[in-house]
């Protein structure tokens, strides 16, 4: 199942300590490897907004929520912007080209 987040920080400060959180997380997924994820983050050029696809391939166990950095990362984003954790959107697949499973 795939689910999409966006979100915009509040400050130049939060969204900078996103991007710091983001690469203890990925640091943390690149040295661990754990089965059955994958993340994608991007920030919108010259702006505090973000955009996140997670993909899990099992409802039942959540990956992400094995490592530290990984599980503080979300309380982190919740921390800078307005409203707390944005509410991930499921999505489905319409089509692609070059991307590739």
């Amino acid at each position: 199942m795939q689910r999409v987040i966006e979100f915009e920080t509040v400050t130049d400060e939060g969204a900078t300590r996103v991007e710091v959180a983001l690469a203890e997380a990925f640091e943390a997924l690149d040295r661990e490897r754990p089965q059955g994820v994958r993340l994608a983050y991007w920030r919108v050029s010259g702006g505090r907004g973000f955009l996140a696809l997670i993909e899990l391939s099992s409802e039942q166990h959540n990956p992400l929520l094995d490592l530290p950095a990984t599980r503080r990362l979300p309380g982190v984003i919740a921390d800078c912007v307005d409203g707390g954790y944005p509410h991930p959107l499921v999505v489905q697949p319409v089509g692609e080209y070059g991307f590739g499973r």
